[in-house]
C-alpha cells in the first residue's frame, strides 16, 4: 500500500522526462535552469511591442497533456507586465507550469481562471507602451 501511495506522489523519471520533452515541442518553453543560465535577455529582441500595438498570447501546444487549466494569474487587466515576468499558471494533474510574458506592455484582456485550455486558446492580450 504505501508503494502503491508512493507511485503515486512521484512520478517515475521516465514519466518526468516525457513531460518535459512534451513541453520542449513548444519553441517558447525553457527550464528553469535555462532562464537562471541565460538571463531573460536571452529572449529575442525583436519581441518588444509598438506602442500601441496590441498582441494576442495564446495557450501553449503541448502534444500529450491533456486537461490543462488556467490555474491562476499574477496579473490583471491594466496592469504593466515586463518581457519575462510570470503572467499565470497553467496546470493539470501531472503538471504545473508557470508562463511567462514574450513582450513588455499593459495586460489588457485576460481569459477566466480556470479556464480549460486547449491549443490555441486565447490566453491574454497585452499592448505595447
Amino acid at each position: 500500500m504505501i508503494k502503491s501511495l508512493i507511485r503515486k506522489l512521484f512520478l517515475s523519471e521516465e514519466k518526468r522526462n516525457e513531460i518535459i520533452n512534451d513541453l520542449k515541442s513548444n519553441p517558447n518553453f525553457r527550464t528553469k535552469e535555462e532562464i537562471e543560465k541565460d538571463g531573460t535577455d536571452s529572449i529575442e529582441s525583436d519581441s518588444s511591442l509598438e506602442k500601441g500595438k496590441v498582441q494576442s498570447i495564446f495557450s501553449p501546444e503541448l502534444e500529450n497533456q491533456k486537461g490543462l487549466t488556467l490555474a491562476k494569474w499574477y496579473f490583471k487587466p491594466g496592469d504593466i507586465v515586463k518581457r519575462g515576468d510570470i503572467v499565470c499558471e497553467i496546470e493539470n494533474e501531472n503538471i504545473t507550469m508557470e508562463f511567462e510574458s514574450f513582450y513588455s506592455g499593459k495586460i489588457i484582456s485576460t481569459c477566466r481562471l480556470n479556464q480549460k485550455l486547449t491549443s490555441g486558446i486565447e490566453l491574454f492580450k497585452i499592448e505595447g507602451i
